[in-house]
C-alpha cells in the first residue's frame, strides 16, 4: 500500500506542478497573480476529498457491517466542505470562486484519473 501511495503521490505532484505552471503563467499574464492562493485552495480541497474517500474505502475493507452508513457520512462531509469553501470563495469575488473551482476540478480529476489508471494495472 505504501509503495502504491508513494507512486501515486509522485505522479500527482508532477502533474499538478506542470498544470500549476501553466495556469500560474496564465494568471500572471492577465494580471491575476494573487489568485495563485485560490488555485492552491482548490487543490487542497480536492486533496482532502481524495484522502477522505480513500481512507473511508480502506476502512470499509475491515468493517463487517455499517459500510453504507460510513460512505454516506463521508459523502455528506465532503459536500459540506466543498459548499463552505466555494461559498467563502464566492463571497470574496467571482474571480476567486472561478479559480478555486478550476483548481478543485483539475486536482480531483487528475487524482481520479491516476487512481483509475493505476488500478487497471498500468503502473
Amino acid at each position: 500500500m505504501k509503495q502504491l501511495l508513494s507512486v501515486f503521490v509522485k505522479r500527482l505532484s508532477l502533474a499538478l506542478g506542470i498544470v500549476t505552471l501553466g495556469i500560474g503563467s496564465w494568471l500572471f499574464a492577465r494580471g491575476g497573480g494573487m489568485l495563485i492562493a485560490a488555485l492552491f485552495l482548490g487543490y487542497l480541497t480536492a486533496l482532502v476529498f481524495v484522502w477522505n474517500q480513500a481512507w473511508r474505502l480502506w476502512r470499509l475493507t475491515f468493517l463487517q457491517k455499517g459500510g453504507k452508513r460510513q460512505m454516506l457520512w463521508g459523502m455528506a462531509l465532503r459536500m459540506v466542505l466543498l459548499f463552505l469553501v466555494l461559498l467563502v470563495a464566492a463571497t470574496i469575488s467571482a474571480d476567486v470562486f472561478h479559480v478555486v473551482a478550476i483548481g478543485f476540478l483539475i486536482c480531483y480529476g487528475l487524482s481520479l484519473f491516476l487512481m483509475i489508471h493505476m488500478n487497471l494495472g498500468k503502473k
